[in-house]
């Protein structure tokens, strides 16, 4: 019980939420990967952590398990070595990507920071 108890707490739990049509993606596994500038607690994820993703509303939630955090200089970077197709399921191109990511992240931000591409799974309990 207690190397249990012990193995879970090395463990952090997080929160997040997100907009449509990520919320969806995620909760539905199309979208595996998360792509965020490597600031706040999104430094410190690891391996075995949980995020509680909400949607935006807070009238609906799922949890993720984080399962590999692989850090880049760039979000072109990040496009260009992840599947696209993971981290945006609507988008075809890198440049495609830059553009959606640009719609929350500075360029200045992602040169102070770095990029990290959190790949997760739905938690089933």
């Amino acid at each position: 019980m207690n190397k249990i108890h012990f193995k879970l707490s090395e463990y952090m739990t997080y929160e997040n939420d997100r907009y449509q049509p990520y919320y969806s993606f995620l909760k539905h596994g199309q979208k595996t990967i998360e792509g965020r500038i490597k600031k706040k607690w999104y430094r410190d994820l690891k391996p075995g952590d949980h995020i509680i993703v909400h949607n935006k509303q807070g009238t609906d939630s799922f949890e993720t398990v984080v399962q590999d955090v692989r850090t880049y200089s760039s979000i072109r970077e990040m496009l260009e070595k992840e599947q696209i197709k993971k981290l945006l399921p609507d988008i075809e191109t890198v440049e495609q990507g830059i553009a959606v990511y640009r719609r929350f992240y500075t360029e200045e931000q992602e040169k102070e920071f770095g990029v990290v591409a959190i790949e997760v799974k739905l938690y089933k309990k």
